[in-house]
């Protein structure tokens, strides 16, 4: 009988966990009066010297009963193509375990299934101990399942390692130090940038007198620079910040000197034209000293 390899890869996918294993087959696929001695835990397909094979895993509570077992068969319906080629297997109910020296693999009466003969091992050799599964055999079986370590174990589980307890317990120690070490470097940050803050106010009103000096104004606007500098409201005590407030505070002298009528250049101690009266001199004196400058 051929098996086309895309009806064993639907084989493995029909053979579901939970499907139970009996010793020999029965009358008919029923359960009833039949004493399960194990069930399916995963069915995949396998490369297997060169041909594509069904692999089943089961679990047997008692293993002296199945111990004897070397051959198994599917109690599930067949369709075939002219009796000779597997299309599809469908409603597979049961695996069928038995002996070859004593039982046929297909159940009597079940004409399909009576040619199926299948799964069956390669029988010890006379003498030969069962052998266990080694630890490789279960680790490839494990890979060829496609089972990943968090479906195996849960999280409390891996912290529970001997192993691997050590390699949790130094990420959680890291974290701590990481959080503390953070801590610590933005208090230094934070006290390094307000000392940086306060030696800028500190020498702040030095350097501006330093620009003011240089910069060619009249006594007026130097007065009025002096009296409206507050080095703790202004964000930029650098020279460049010093020299944006120096020519903001002449346009803000200007335009203040403005609006109360008074000029923007120094004033002389007598009028020098016809125009000029002591009134108004003292009128323009009068906005200056108003807008704070002396």
């Amino acid at each position: 009988m051929y098996w086309p390899k895309s009806v064993i890869h639907r084989l493995a996918e029909k053979i579901k966990e939970g499907i139970k294993f009996f010793i020999n087959h029965g009358k008919d696929n029923s359960h009833d009066n039949r004493e399960s001695v194990g069930e399916v835990l995963s069915s995949f397909t396998k490369e297997i010297n060169g041909r594509l094979s069904n692999i089943i895993i089961g679990y047997f509570p008692d293993k002296n009963i199945v111990k004897e077992m070397d051959v198994c068969s599917m109690e599930a319906d067949i369709e075939l193509h002219d009796e000779t080629l597997v299309e599809d297997v469908d409603n597979i109910s049961a695996i069928a375990l038995g002996n070859s020296n004593s039982s046929s693999p297909a159940f009597p009466g079940a004409l399909r299934l009576n040619a199926i003969q299948c799964f069956e091992e390669p029988k010890p050799n006379s003498g030969e101990e069962d052998k266990t599964m080694t630890f490789n055999e279960v680790k490839d079986a494990v890979k060829n399942m496609n089972i990943r370590p968090w479906q195996l174990y849960t999280l409390d589980e891996f912290k529970e390692d001997r192993n691997l307890a050590k390699i949790f317990e130094e990420n959680t120690n890291l974290k701590a130090e990481n959080e503390r070490l953070t801590g610590e470097n933005k208090t230094i940050k934070d006290t390094s940038a307000d000392a940086i803050r306060k030696t800028a106010i500190a020498e702040a009103k030095t350097n501006l007198n330093k620009i003011v000096k240089d910069a060619g104004l009249t006594e007026r606007q130097r007065n009025y620079i002096d009296k409206i500098f507050d080095p703790e409201k202004l964000e930029d005590l650098s020279e460049t910040g010093l020299n944006k407030f120096i020519e903001e505070s002449k346009k803000d002298y200007a335009e203040t000197a403005k609006l109360f009528g008074a000029k923007d250049e120094e004033m002389p101690t007598k009028p020098t034209s016809p125009n000029s009266s002591s009134s108004e001199e003292a009128l323009e004196l009068e906005a200056l000293k108003l807008i704070g400058v002396k």
